[in-house]
């Protein structure tokens, strides 16, 4: 056997590869998307997210509009609060490391390393934002019955969080230092609590007021009737003109962002680049019209009661149609029917109304069926139509509204509030917006009708005030058709229900078909009825 030697084979010379600049930007942005602090307060970003928004949506009705008023009211408040903190902290952090000397050696200039800690940070917020969206949008499509979720609002959102983290490194970055992080968020909590103020004045106002601007801030809380979005689409006008306001703000600050270097930091200027000083000043000018352009666009807006704010230059012919949508029905021989946006109601409804119907069924005028209309409808006319009409806000005596939950409406406060308005109704009449209320005999003989029921007395002016006197006028009888008749006391009204529920209910039944027409106007006193 022969040896072989063997001969190392020389190391061949392999020079280090060069990686463009878009690479080394990639691998900057993967390293801070990984060591982004954002990271380290996802935990308290979820903690108050299920306190504050989640709770609260899970508190308002099953309709899509409401659930995405919490979108842009309370949550988009916290987290701009948080992601301009967290942006000036981030912003904050050559200046107060004060590495200055060690990064003027490297390759990249501090505006584009800038741009790309802000990017990482707006992307976190941004993300965390979203989270919370799809927690909201799939617990309402677990729950709602009708219609879809609404994109116009997460536009808004998204947009609202990514300005902040804009405006927040920018004041960090002019302005670094240990406190630079917590006035940046105080001041930006400030200015979201002054801008929902005025927002709100605007909003409750409804009749086309001045400053009008005041709509531009988002987050101006749940919408003032639940049937926003039900019967007619919400315009997407002043949320187009949101999006151009917090656009605007931050392509202007963006563009911006070359001019605001860290003091001893080699950065490069506008002067020393033509190229950059170009495509900053254009997007400073972009911004700022946008910008000019929301708040003209809002000083135009108008309130309509069937749509809310429009913008006519933004307006869409189709959003004044009314939505198609079936009724769903129950009952056979007294129908009960509801938008099916809020079917899970429709038992709550049925069940109270099925027994009041029961009590008055044969009477002159006695409604077959029951229909649910848009809030701004007044009730049917009573004795005039087979059709009794209720709408979403429920403002009669029983309060009971549809802001409570299904869960709220299944409870026997919620059932006989319901109750109470359809006897009142169809003893008095509708309730129009100047009556001054139902008369004292009208008063007792819904006690009675109540009563047979098992509802309680209703919370008629008289029963709400334990301190009235007896013979104390009420406040129902001060005008109109009450006028005729005199005051009486809470218990004098008992005292005469007492006496009308005694009497059979064939006697009860034969004196209402003589009686209620006069019942109705005013003209049968208390001490008339039997």
């Amino acid at each position: 056997m022969t040896a072989v030697a063997l001969t190392p084979r020389p190391a061949r010379f392999r020079p280090a590869r060069f990686r463009p600049a878009r690479f080394r930007t990639v691998r900057a942005l993967r390293l801070e998307f990984k060591h982004s602090p954002v990271v380290r307060v996802l935990p308290i970003l979820a903690a108050l997210f299920y306190v504050n928004a989640y709770r609260t949506a899970a508190g308002f009705p099953p309709t899509w509009t409401v659930r995405a008023s919490v979108i842009t009211g309370s949550n988009l408040v916290f987290f701009s609060v948080i992601a301009a903190g967290i942006a000036a902290w981030v912003a904050t952090r050559e200046g107060r490391r004060q590495t200055g000397d060690l990064l003027a050696t490297t390759a990249r200039v501090a505006w584009a390393r800038q741009a790309t800690v802000l990017a990482a940070t707006a992307f976190w917020m941004v993300l965390a934002y979203l989270a919370g969206v799809a927690v909201i949008y799939i617990q309402t499509a677990r729950q709602a019955t009708w219609g879809g979720p609404p994109l116009w609002p997460v536009a808004v959102g998204v947009m609202g969080v990514a300005a902040s983290c804009a405006v927040g490194f920018t004041c960090g970055t002019l302005l670094p230092g240990r406190f630079t992080a917590p006035i940046v968020a105080v001041a930006v909590f400030a200015a979201w609590f002054a801008g929902v103020a005025a927002a709100n004045n605007v909003n409750n106002a409804s009749n086309g007021m001045k400053g009008t601007s005041a709509l531009l801030v988002a987050a101006t809380g749940r919408p003032q009737n639940i049937d926003v979005g039900v019967y007619y689409h919400v315009p997407p006008d002043v949320s187009i003109a949101q999006v151009m306001l917090m656009g605007g703000v931050l392509l202007g600050l963006l563009g911006l962002l070359p001019a605001a270097r860290v003091p001893g930091v080699r950065g490069l200027s506008f002067a020393a680049g033509r190229r950059l000083t170009v495509v900053a000043a254009a997007g400073v000018a972009c911004g700022v019209a946008a910008s000019a352009t929301a708040f003209a666009l809002a000083g135009t807006a108008r309130y309509s009661f069937t749509t809310g704010w429009e913008i006519p230059a933004l307006l869409d012919a189709a959003d004044d149609q009314p939505v198609p949508y079936t009724l769903d029905c129950t009952g056979s021989v007294f129908k009960v029917c509801i938008h099916p946006a809020f079917e899970p109601y429709l038992g709550a409804m049925s069940a109270p109304l099925q027994l009041a119907a029961a009590e008055i069924a044969g009477l002159p005028g006695a409604p077959v069926r029951a229909e649910m209309t848009t809030g701004n409808t007044l009730p049917a006319v009573a004795g005039t139509t087979s059709v009794y009409d209720y709408s979403t806000e429920q403002e009669g005596f029983g309060d009971a509204s549809f802001w409570a939950t299904p869960a709220i409406a299944r409870t026997a406060d919620w059932e006989q509030g319901v109750q109470e308005d359809f006897i009142t109704w169809f003893v008095s009449g509708p309730a129009e917006q100047d009556s001054p209320g139902p008369t004292p005999a009208e008063e007792a003989v819904a006690i009675a009708l109540l009563a047979k029921i098992g509802a309680p007395v209703p919370q008629y002016p008289q029963f709400s005030q334990p301190g009235t006197q007896p013979g104390a006028s009420s406040a129902s009888s001060t005008s109109g058709a009450s006028a005729t008749q005199s005051g009486a006391s809470a218990a004098q009204i008992t005292a005469a229900a007492s006496g009308f529920e005694s009497l059979s209910s064939a006697a009860r039944h034969a004196w209402l078909a003589a009686n209620l027409a006069g019942l109705r106007s005013g003209t049968i006193t208390l001490a008339q009825l039997p």
